[in-house]
């Protein structure tokens, strides 16, 4: 039996743009899984407009009812869940949130199996499925449209109304950044993807003890991590491990970077 696939609709609020599989992804799925059947739930709302599924030869429809499994980003309102589905989407209960608990249960009501995009990890343990890199992209650029509506320095589109990376790179090459001082914290995916941002913009990279103790004619950042602005209650530097794992054995740090920047990027 050939198992149908539907790519839903957004229908959470406020209105989410993304899809799980783009156009050309989604043909390039179905030349590596010819057997599989792929649906496309129309959409008003989703960055690649139905014409573009409907060239490459899915068909598109208001009504997906007749696929076994639903593939989502977002949550799906109680209301829109098709009963005894399979369905593929971020549920944000994997840590317990109350306000997802009828989600939940809905699912459990609706003999609904659920994969949750957050569970679906390597052998490792390690996540296979987020969006940290574009948030990463994203909140680097948002910073400095910020900063320009906050100074009146410039005047940035919204980054949804951009085509891609380069098109957002493109118009922050515009820009005449002062000779400002951009932390940087984290080393994981979100923090990875706003230095790629900072380096296209080519804005130095300094060390940690340049950008506490010096002054610079140009804009640049510091990248920082755990033990940068954490430090032990009694003097010892051993590892991130230990930071994590005993966390009562340590105190924030984080002053000292604050007293000296003037844009501070959350990874």
């Amino acid at each position: 039996m050939k198992i149908k696939f539907a790519i839903i609709k957004e229908r959470k609020s406020p209105p989410d743009r993304r899809v799980v599989f783009s156009p050309s992804k989604l043909k390039e799925a179905k030349d590596k899984f010819p057997d599989a059947i792929f649906k496309v739930e129309s959409s008003d709302i989703r960055v690649f407009p139905d014409q573009e599924y409907m060239e490459l030869g899915f068909e598109v429809s208001g009504n997906v009812s007749d696929c076994d499994v639903m593939i989502g980003v977002k949550e799906v309102p109680v209301e829109a869940l098709i009963p005894n589905k399979k369905y593929f989407f971020f549920s944000h209960t994997i840590k317990k949130q109350p306000y997802n608990r009828k989600l939940l249960q809905a699912i459990l009501e609706k003999n609904i199996e659920l994969y949750d995009h957050e569970t679906i990890t390597s052998k490792e343990g390690y996540r296979l499925i987020g969006f940290g890199r574009y948030a990463g992209i994203v909140g680097a650029y948002n910073g400095f449209r910020a900063w320009g509506l906050k100074y009146n320095s410039w005047t940035l589109p919204k980054a949804g109304t951009l085509a891609n990376q380069d098109a957002l790179i493109n118009e922050l090459n515009k820009l005449q950044v002062p000779n400002i001082k951009i932390l940087l914290t984290g080393s994981g995916k979100v923090a990875n993807g706003a230095k790629e941002i900072l380096d296209a913009m080519a804005i130095k990279q300094v060390s940690v003890a340049d950008y506490l103790n010096n002054s610079f004619y140009k804009p640049v950042y510091c990248k920082t991590d755990v033990l940068d602005y954490n430090k032990r209650k009694d003097g010892r530097v051993i590892d991130n491990h230990d930071f994590f794992n005993n966390p009562q054995d340590y105190e924030s740090n984080f002053m000292r970077f604050a007293k000296v920047t003037n844009y501070y990027i959350a990874g």
